[in-house]
């Protein structure tokens, strides 16, 4: 970068990032394991180290803590406290994969407007070592929380569902973004076999990358057909994904993002080398069901967001580093066919949620920082990081370079895409026709037939079946505009 520029000193500049993880050989007595604010704490650490900057730690102003399993109430302080840093301000998010950019966007705009010097965003879990504990009998240590300060909450609510979803399975993520691939694959006239060749194509590409993460939780490199396989250590899920296309937040990770003005960033002296700006940062949101939505197959929340993307950088195959959210196949097809991003792109920095793993809701955390390294190693150019919340509802991206924004930091909030739709009544008796469906299965095989169901009023509801007849019709036939008939969410066909 040219120095004798110098930028705005509001913008906004990432200075430092980080990944930690812990292993089960790490610690053979899990009692002695690290928990989660260890772990986040250690994270924010090495993010510092990695500015290069000697104390930089202390000038952080805000301690920003994704949302997680754990249960504490101020994390944010726990993690101050560990590191005797006087970070005056705390915050605690909401659930939801978009929440890391989605936050880094506000952060982002917060500094440029003048009203926030510095912040770390920061997210972990020690859920391996949780899951160690409860085998042999023990629980994890509990924490004294902060008696003074207060915790700013931050985020939208997480929406998955009323009873009736939870009761019809349709709260799962597995089982909606399963019956949003059904909904796509109808859409483009794809055979059922040749839907799921082209997930596990897509899945593969992230194996790749996940090989050479030094963190990530699955270093094999599966290739295609060992993905889609059903075999007794990658059993089927929810019709058509595997236990490989499926996300993976059981690890003992945590990671970190330091944010700051490039006012302060100077003062700190920071090395240009080291640094990376958000130049653009976009969210948007939809209905928080696919019930109430027009159409199952498409998210026009999305749609929107990848309109303003492309009016803000122009054609998008300026982007030569991406990050697509990769909790299930539908999410990475849906948002690549929307941006219109070229078919030979690679789709991801870190490997995805299947393969690399991740905390809860801190795995697009991991790709910012990720993405950080990366374009730190090929300056000038544009990287993307998106996020994506709860059924395919919040959606984030964060565009990211070693240059400047010669004009300035841009936030763009598309706002919400309330669904047209209504949900029926539960109780329903009526003639149906599928609109998306799936196979819930157990370790033991196929257990329920789900499906999404319009009534002739255009409202839908959920519906579930066991009758095996039905089962076997869903995993052996294209049932997307089939009729039937619900009665009390019970479907016959």
């Amino acid at each position: 970068m040219d120095m004798s520029l110098s930028p705005d000193p509001r913008i906004p500049v990432i200075v430092g990032t980080s990944q930690v993880s812990q292993w089960p050989e790490d610690h053979t007595d899990p009692s002695l394991a690290d928990d989660a604010v260890a772990l986040m704490s250690q994270a924010v650490t090495a993010a510092a180290e990695d500015s290069r900057v000697r104390q930089l730690a202390r000038s952080i102003q805000l301690t920003a803590v994704v949302a997680g399993l754990w249960r504490h109430v101020d994390p944010g302080r726990l993690i101050a406290d560990e590191l005797g840093i006087d970070s005056p301000l705390t915050m605690r998010t909401s659930f939801g994969g978009q929440i890391p950019v989605s936050l880094i966007n506000h952060l982002a705009t917060e500094i440029a407007a003048g009203r926030l010097d510095m912040a770390v965003v920061v997210g972990g879990e020690a859920t391996v070592t949780r899951h160690r504990l409860r085998d042999v009998g023990l629980k994890p240590a509990i924490r004294d929380e902060p008696t003074v300060g207060k915790v700013t909450p931050w985020g939208p609510a997480l929406d998955m569902g009323d009873d009736v979803a939870l009761r019809r399975g349709a709260t799962l993520p597995v089982n909606s973004y399963a019956i949003l691939d059904s909904s796509i694959r109808a859409r483009h006239g794809l055979s059922i076999d040749d839907a799921r060749g082209r997930a596990a194509d897509t899945w593969g590409q992230y194996a790749r990358v996940a090989a050479d993460n030094p963190h990530a939780s699955e270093r094999s490199a599966p290739d295609s057909a060992t993905i889609r396989q059903v075999t007794p250590s990658n059993r089927m899920v929810s019709w058509p994904y595997t236990k490989a296309m499926c996300a993976n937040n059981i690890v003992d990770r945590a990671g970190a993002v330091i944010i700051c003005s490039t006012a302060e960033a100077d003062r700190l002296g920071v090395d240009p080398d080291r640094r990376v700006y958000p130049r653009v940062g976009i969210d948007s949101s939809d209905a928080p069901h696919l019930l109430t939505r027009d159409r199952i197959d498409s998210v026009p929340g999305l749609v929107t967001l990848a309109e303003a993307l492309r009016d803000r950088i122009g054609d998008v195959s300026r982007l030569s580093h991406h990050d697509i959210y990769a909790c299930f196949p539908s999410i990475v097809e849906l948002t690549s066919e929307v941006l219109g991003l070229r078919s030979d792109f690679v789709p991801t920095v870190t490997g995805g949620l299947a393969f690399a793993g991740a905390p809860m809701n801190f795995a697009a955390g991991l790709s910012l920082a990720a993405m950080v390294r990366g374009l730190r190693d090929d300056p000038g150019s544009l990287g993307m990081v998106h996020g994506n919340g709860g059924h395919a509802a919040k959606h984030a991206v964060s565009v990211l370079s070693t240059e400047p924004p010669s004009d300035g930091y841009t936030e763009i909030n598309c706002g919400a895409h309330p669904g047209p739709r209504l949900e029926a009544h539960p109780d329903v008796i009526s003639d149906v026709v599928i609109d998306g469906f799936t196979v819930e299965h157990s370790r033991s095989g196929p257990t329920r037939a789900i499906a999404a169901c319009r009534l002739p009023d255009g409202s839908r509801t959920w519906a579930t079946s066991t009758e095996s007849d039905l089962i076997t019709t869903f995993l052996d036939n294209e049932c997307v505009g089939l009729s039937g008939r619900v009665s009390a969410g019970q479907l016959e066909v």
